[in-house]
Order: structure tokens, then sequence, then C-alpha cells
């Protein structure tokens, strides 16, 4: 059964047709909307009506009428998408028409009507068998309904003599009520299973039909997997006694497809060549086939449960994810090594139906003599490890019959390790060499991370990711073919950081990475949102790090260690969940080096974690993110001890955050007197805010400097804006240029754009309209939206670049879009004068009011002239104006 999605209609289960094989560390299926969100739209007339003969023919009509409740429904059901396999079924639509809400009714055009393969991959020259009917409805506006008639006609029987299916609704469907018929010889009896669904039976001559109805009335944000099988309603109908029934099926058209003959049998003895022990000569094959045969994608004979036969995989050189398995099996067959093929899912499905219908999307093997599931199609996984997606997944063993499920991996199955080594140059720039390695599943990630890399300058990624870290600096990656198999992987990268620390005054550094460029895999682990279950599994990683100082050079604070650990169980509508986290780091100085040791570990019994579990798991991450952040304090002066950032800080600036600051003063005080920059800042604010002390702008600019000098970004920028925006006995705009640059030079946007300002006004500095320019851009690369306004102005100004209108408007409406008022401003004022775009009041309207309601008074007074005033002082006060805003 192919799903057939009419915009979010019934979900379906999927067949093994579309044979998936893409993974990744970062796929979880999640659904990270905080509440239900109506479409707005609702489906009125939703019925399938199926019937089936002896043969397993069968032919289905689906009728709908769905009304479109505000415009994003409009939009929404204007046009629809049905998949349908050319290969089985024949799809005709009729009835097709837009009901408009005055009576009139307006059919389709049959040219609105296209028929397209599902997928645009042309390297299988099966795909054009499934194909998508896609229907442009006209003039659909809100309180407007479309309607449509879809009959697909059976060609041939998926199963001959057998049908199988299952509906369900998902939670998150809008209300409605869903009609399922379903008509099939009595000779053919369906067993059926049923959850939150009415039912009836009937029996007319020799047939029986099933009716059914969803009613949904309460919807709710969609889970993992929807949930489907443990919460959603749903109905389940089968000809198939059971799964073994049903495996027995499949396994008699695959089974001859897996037959060594005399040349697989010749291959399969080079490749193992003198290898001895069967493990060794199940590796060399697996490796020999996720190397040699490509992935092509869906393969449909009989509907995508056939292979083709392993003597004609090999001759083609690829296949989809069948064709893999059943070369596998014909390669170990020729040595005499059992090999089954296993049907399992890849998406974020962690439970099979009741009764027994085609509910899996993708194959692999499994190999009873070393009790090990392997996937051939996952050419980056080296022999032992699956991807983590499989882990805990249901499987049919379509050989023998019987259901099972794939065990969770130990972490070190999952295992990251970073071993990076600074060393600090006498001129304050640095030598970096840093290893991201990986073993099982680690290493995957880090063959997918080199495969980028040969896809794209590597010097540029990594002048990017030293960008990133608010540094400026060159370098390369080095690291070995991630075709070849191993369990262990790794990627060596160098980088020379030009931007200097001075040594002759207090700084700090961080021991950070800079190998993977990709999020933090850790915070993945427990990508859970709004308190719902989430994906999870089990990972190891370890963080080693050094930093050489030269001579003359002292360190004078370091990060505390960590222990953190915890064990925690609960359950979700897949079983009880077990797991335990455990994060340790220590730092010691030896000399001139300073080292650096943290690991993380996470062990799960389950795929699915509770909501619960993602906050113990943040928490640890927590632990190790506040170490591995920790700033290294260098100091030209000899320290006399080296202070850990510690509990007592930690302790404080929890107090901060918590608007406990008699606390946060207690705690953060005597450090920021021994020259903890961070309990400087801090204070700095306190003092700046009255928060827990006397409001006091002297004191805030004392903690703000001595944290600045230290290279704080923080307290740079802080300091740059009392000194710029202050009471006059510490007002000094020269002086504020002066640290909005030095935090500028570390990335922060928002000392960029104010410094932008400042060259622009000529205030603090000479005015220059260049330099504002240049820094205003690398604010808004950011997402600045007060600096894509303030390009956008001098664009249309022509000030430090040549006037152009269309450009300034375009960046007015970029920041505009991302709700700033004064960007919402200027657009409104750009369509009301007609500067850099036609006139037009409506859209001048609709801009001022955006930025009225964000309290722009401006565009309030605007907006009464164009609404109501006309031709009033105000009108011809705001036309003087012009462009008001920078």
């Amino acid at each position: 059964m192919i799903v057939r999605t009419c915009s979010t209609f019934l979900a379906a289960l999927l067949l093994l047709l579309p044979c998936t094989k893409s993974f990744t560390a970062e796929s979880s299926g999640l659904d990270t909307k905080s509440g239900w969100i109506d479409p707005g739209w609702r489906r009125t007339v939703a019925r399938h009506t199926i019937t089936f003969g002896e043969t397993g023919l069968s032919n289905e009509v689906f009728e709908f009428e769905i009304k479109a409740l505000d415009e994003k429904g409009a939009e929404a059901i204007a046009q629809q998408s049905f998949q349908y396999n050319s290969h089985f079924d024949e799809l005709s639509s009729t009835e097709l028409a837009t009901l408009k809400a005055d009576g009139s009714v307006v059919v389709v055009d049959e040219r609105a009507i296209r028929d397209q393969p599902a997928s645009t991959d042309s390297s299988s020259p099966y795909f054009d068998e499934v194909r998508n009917r896609i229907i442009a409805f006209p003039h659909v506006a809100p309180g407007d309904s479309i309607r449509g008639r879809l009959v697909y006609k059976a060609k041939q029987a998926r199963f001959p003599g057998e049908f199988a299916r299952v509906w369900s609704e998902p939670a998150s469907q809008p209300p409605e009520l869903l009609e399922v018929i379903v008509d099939g010889p009595a000779s053919r009896p369906l067993r059926i299973a049923l959850r939150n669904v009415e039912h009836w039976e009937e029996r007319s001559n020799d047939r029986i039909v099933h009716r059914v109805r969803f009613r949904q009335d309460t919807p709710r944000p969609g889970q993992i997997d929807d949930e489907t099988l443990s919460y959603a309603a749903r109905f389940e109908a089968s000809t198939f006694a059971d799964y073994t029934a049903f495996a027995a099926t499949l396994n008699a058209r695959n089974a001859p497809m897996a037959r060594p003959d005399e040349k697989i049998a010749r291959l399969s003895r080079e490749i193992v060549g003198e290898a001895t022990g069967s493990r060794a000569k199940i590796e060399r094959i697996y490796n020999w086939v996720a190397r040699n045969i490509r992935y092509v994608g869906i393969g449909l004979e009989d509907g995508g449960w056939t292979s083709q036969p392993a003597s004609a995989v090999l001759a083609s050189r690829y296949g989809d994810c069948k064709a893999h398995a059943t070369l596998f099996k014909a390669l170990l067959a020729a040595q005499g090594i059992e090999a089954n093929l296993v049907a399992v899912n890849s998406q974020a499905r962690y439970t099979l139906t009741e009764i027994a219908t085609p509910n899996f999307d993708h194959a692999i093997a499994y190999v009873p003599e070393i009790d090990q599931y392997l996937d051939p199609t996952a050419s980056l996984f080296a022999f032992g490890s699956l991807p983590s997606e499989l882990a805990g997944k249901p499987v049919l063993n379509i050989d023998k019959g019987t259901l099972g499920r794939i065990p969770m991996a130990d972490p070190t199955r999952f295992r990251l390790a970073a071993e990076t080594d600074y060393v600090l140059g006498k001129d304050g720039k640095r030598e970096v060499r840093s290893v991201l390695s990986g073993a099982g599943v680690g290493a995957q990630l880090g063959r997918a991370l080199a495969q980028g890399l040969d896809d794209s300058d590597r010097r540029a990624t990594a002048r990017k990711l030293i960008e990133q870290a608010g540094l400026t600096g060159t370098g390369d990656y080095t690291y070995p073919n991630p075709r070849e198999l191993t369990d262990e992987y790794a990627i060596t990268s160098t980088f020379q950081i030009s931007k200097t620390i001075g040594l002759d005054r207090p700084a700090h550094v961080r021991m950070l990475p800079l190998t993977d460029p990709r999020r933090s895999l850790l915070r993945l682990t427990a990508r859970q949102t709004d308190g719902r279950p989430f994906v999870c599994r089990p990972l190891e990683y370890r963080e080693v790090a050094s930093l050489t100082v030269p001579e003359n050079t002292f360190f004078y604070e370091k990060p505390a260690p960590v222990a953190y650990s915890a064990t925690f169980e609960g359950r979700t509508g897949y079983g009880m969940v077990h797991g335990r986290i455990d994060v340790s780091s220590t730092i010691v100085l030896d000399g001139r080096t300073i080292r650096s040791n943290a690991v993380f570990r996470l062990t799960l019994d389950a795929p699915v974690c509770p909501a619960e579990f993602g906050s113990a798991i943040e928490k640890g991450v927590d632990k190790l993110d506040e170490f591995r952040y920790g700033p290294i304090g260098l100091t030209p002066k000899g320290a006399s001890s080296v202070v850990e950032v510690s509990a007592d800080y930690t302790e404080g600036a929890n107090a901060y955050v918590a608007h406990d600051f008699e606390r946060a003063m207690e705690r953060l005080k005597p450090l920021a007197e021994i020259g903890n920059a961070r309990a400087q800042a801090h204070l700095g604010a306190m003092y700046r805010d009255g928060s827990g002390t006397k409001r006091d702008a002297g004191e805030a600019v004392k903690w703000f400097r001595l944290a600045a000098e230290q290279g704080d970004p923080y307290s740079q920028e802080q300091l740059a804006y009392l000194q710029e925006t202050g009471p006059g006995q510490v007002r000094d705009e020269k002086q504020a240029a002066d640290w909005y640059a030095k935090a500028a030079e570390q990335g922060k946007a928002y000392s960029q754009a104010r410094l932008a300002a400042m060259y622009r006004d000529g205030r603090g500095v000479s005015q220059d309209f260049a330099v504002a320019f240049d820094l205003f851009s690398r604010a808004a690369e950011q997402g600045s939206t007060y600096a894509q306004m303030s390009l956008g102005l001098l664009h249309i100004k022509g000030q430090g670049v040549p006037q152009d209108l269309a450009k300034g408007v375009s960046l007015l409406r970029m920041a505009a879009e991302q709700n700033d008022s004064w960007a919402q401003y200027n657009l409104g004022w750009a369509y009301e004068s007609g500067t850099g775009v036609p006139k037009d009041a409506q859209q001048a309207i609709k801009w001022y009011t955006k930025a009225s309601d964000r309290g722009n008074e401006q565009a309030g007074a605007h907006l009464y002239e164009l609404t109501r005033g006309g031709g009033s002082f105000w009108g011809s006060l705001f036309s003087r104006l012009g462009l008001a805003r920078w």
C-alpha cells in the first residue's frame, strides 16, 4: 500500500517500497511545536470505500470535501497531492471543484491536473512507477470548500489472494469524522484490530462489509510517530493469519533470489581470501557489499517486496535495501554461512500493528552464527555497527517467520572523542592541533563529515569554524579514505590562530576543539520539547585538551572539576525505560602546560525516553559545557595560586539568575575582588541596575572595566554602553567607541551595530560612512535587524555606498519581516512616499500598523494620517522628516 496523501490526510502506514537508507544523527521525527496548531481547514467529507476479491485485487474510492476556515487554510488546501503506484493501480480523479461560499461551483480545469514521478532521483529506473497526482483548485478563499472523488483501480494484486491494510487517525489531525468501508468475500474473512473507532460488520450473501468511523474531537500535538500505534485511533484489517504467514509469503518470493550461482561463489572466495573463522569472513563480505554496491532507491518488483536475483544485483552493481541484503546473503551462503532477510522500520516508529500488515520500509540482514543485525546499505558504517535509528526497533525475520527486536547498543558503540592541543606563542598567536575520532556510530559520523569536506573547500570550512569562535586564522583537515570501513575513524585538523592574545595584561582563553562544524551531538541526545517523549540514544563522549604557554606567562584561573551522575526510570507508550548519565572532568597544571580531561556517558535500555529524562540529560550536558567553556586565566605576573571557577561562582551566578541578588553579591564579590572576570561582570550588572545594592553608575563602570580589560566581551560591551549613554560622570563617547571596537572584534553583533552608528553620526569618532557600512554589514550577517535596517537606509541615502533604492528597500523588508518596528515604520514610509517602490497606501498602512502595534509612535501618527487625518499638521511634519529613524 502506498500512502495516499491529501494535505495532512489519512496517515496510513508505509510498506517496504521506500527501502529507506538515509540515516543521520540529527533525525528524530519529533514534532517541536509547543501546542496543537490549527491548520485553518476542516474535512467535512472523508470516505474511503474499498472492495477486494478472491484474487486480492482491490478497488478504492476516496471522496473528500475540505473547507477553508481562514486564509492560511485556503492556501493549504488549494493544491492537493495524491500518491499512487502506477505498477499496481490506475488512478482517476473526478468531480473536482471549488465550492464557493455563495453556492457557486468552479470546476477544476484539466490543465490544472498534473502527474509526475514521486522522486526526482534519476539513479534508479524504477522511480517513475511511484507517482504524484497534483491538483490545483481554483479561486479558493476563506469560507470555500474543495471536493473530489478519486478511484484507485487495481491492475494486479500486491499479494495474490490476500488483502492487508491499516488506517490510523493521528492525534494531531483537526476535528473530523472519517469513514472507512471495506467490502470483501466471505471466503477471505478479515482479521481485524481496533482502537478508538466505531465498527460494524454486515453480512450480505457471500460478502462481508466492515464499516468504520474515526471520530476526532480533541486534537493534540503530535508525538513520536504520533504514537500512532499506542494511542491514536486505528483500524487494522488483514487476511493473513499472522506475521508468520505474512513472512512465509515474502520468503517464498525472496529465498530463491539469494541462491548463489557459480559467479557469486567465485566472487565470495575472492573476497574471503585467506580469512579463517566465520566472523572474519562475514566482515570481509559485508565490507565488500557496502563499498561496491551502489544504493539506487526503490526496486518495485512485486511492489517492493521482492528483491532482484543476487546475480542481477552483482551484474548491475546497484540495488535497493533488499538487493543489498540478498546479495550479502548469497555471498555468505557460498561460504556455508546462514543469513536472514529482515524487515524493519527506519523512521521513528517503534511498534508493529497487532494484525499482520505490511508496515515496514527497510530491509537488512541477520546472521544467526554471530547473533548480529547488519545493514549493507549503510555504506559508512563499519562491520558491527548499525545506524542508531534502528536500535530498539521491532523486526520481522522473513526467513524464519519470527518477530524480534534489535537490541540497544552499548555507549561504547557510539563513541566520540576530541583531543586538542594549543600552543601559545610569545607573539600571542596560537598553533592548534585537534583530532576528532569515533568508534561504531561515532566512526560513521566522522566519515560523513569527511565526505562533506571532500565536497567543499576544507580551508574555507576551517576558516568559518575559526570565525564562529570569534577568532581569526587559517586551518585545514587531513583524514583517511572514508570508504575504508574500519571500526574507528579520525579526522585531524590544524589551525593557526592569528588573532593575538595580549600577554602584557590578564587575559582569558578557552581550549575548545575546532574540528566538527555541526551542532553539539550531546544536545541532540536529549532533544525533547514541550513535555513529550523523545528519541534518545546511548553514547560516550570524551574531550581531552591542553594549552602550553610561553615563558613569563602564568595561569591564574581554571574551571573547577565536575562530578555528576544520575539514574532515572520512566514509562512511555512503548514501555519502561531505564537510564544513567555520568559526567566527570578534571584539569591539572603541569609547569607551563594545563591539561583537561572530560567524559560524558549516557546509557539507555530503550530508544524512546519519557519527557522527564530530558532535564536530567540536559543537566549533565550543562555540567560538561560549564567545564569545557570555562576560560583559562592568563597573566604576565606570577600568580600565587590558580583560582578554580568553583561552586561559589556557580551558586552566585545561579542566585543572580533567580533574582536572589543578596546571595549573588555575597558569593560573587569575593571572587570579583581577586580578579574573576565573570564575577566582576555580574557585579557591574548589579550596580548598573541597582539589583541587591544601590544603583551606582561609577561602581558599574569600575567592575565592567576590570572585566573588560581581561578581554570579557560582555563587559566591554556594557562598559561601552554606559560610557555612551550613561550619566555625565561616566559618559565618554570616545572611550565608548574604543570598547565597542574591542567587543566588535570578538564578534559581538550589538557592539558592531552600536559602533557603526557612532561612525555614521560622528560621535566619539570621525564620521565615516564607509566604516559604518562595513560594521553594519558584519552585524547584519549575524542577524541584527537594527543593522539590516540601518544598511537599508545607507543604501537609500547613498551614504558609504552608491545609492540603491531597491537594495535598501529589500533590507528594510528583511528586518521588518523579523518584527523590527523601526524597519516596519521606514518600510511603511517608503510605500507612502514611493521611495524605491511604487506608492501604495495599503502597503503603507499595513507596515505602519505592524510598527504601531509594537509601540512605534511615529508609525502611529502616520497611520492616523493615512486612515483618518489627511493633510493635517502631522502630515506636513512627517513629510519633512522622511525616513526618520537610524
